[in-house]
């Protein structure tokens, strides 16, 4: 008797071919739900986008970029995503003072999924003053932090606060370092 395998062929979504774990009892399927949820949203979220495509730059222009530049959707369902250059930048991808992205934004002061600036609110950055998920920065308040003034659940620097802490000054409930204030400390 041959041994049956936890998923058949029967079990792929018809549409695009991934495997349909929601249908397995257990923490596979929660897993396989939560996974198709995202799937599902992404495919939604940037369907949206190409339906809406939009574009404006305002007439004034200062050092050469536009004071007001949003330009949102991509060029054709699968290509590039549009890039919005101005002084206040809102788009996909922005770039400019106050940079405002989708997906990607760069600027002085940026707010997107992946930043790089001097100030930076995303998921993943590196700038010199970063909040977010996964940070690189001077000042960095991350749940991953690394920098120089470092806080967050792991901090890494040289002056480091956070619930694992590991540099020179550290302040934690598990710290490494030269000066080290902690509940748990090698």
């Amino acid at each position: 008797m041959t041994k049956k395998s936890a998923m058949s062929i029967s079990d792929t979504n018809s549409k695009s071919g991934i495997p349909s774990w929601t249908t397995h009892a257990g923490c596979l399927g929660k897993i396989g739900f939560v996974l198709a949820f995202f799937i599902d949203f992404y495919r939604h979220f940037c369907k949206a986008l190409e339906s809406l495509p939009y574009e404006y730059e305002s007439s004034r222009k200062f050092l050469g970029l536009p004071l007001l530049a949003i330009n949102l959707g991509f060029d054709n369902p699968h290509g590039k995503m549009r890039h919005a250059r101005g002084v206040i930048a809102i788009g996909n991808q922005a770039t400019g003072v106050l940079a405002f992205g989708i997906f990607i934004a760069r600027g002085v002061f940026t707010v997107a999924l992946l930043a790089i600036g001097f100030v930076s609110i995303s998921v993943a950055s590196v700038a010199v003053c970063s909040v977010s998920v996964f940070g690189l920065g001077l000042v960095s308040v991350s749940v991953l932090a690394i920098g120089y003034l470092a806080v967050g659940i792991l901090a890494i620097g040289y002056k480091c606060v956070g619930i694992t802490s590991i540099g020179q000054n550290v302040v934690g409930i598990v710290a490494i370092g030269q000066r080290v204030r902690a509940v748990f400390s090698p």
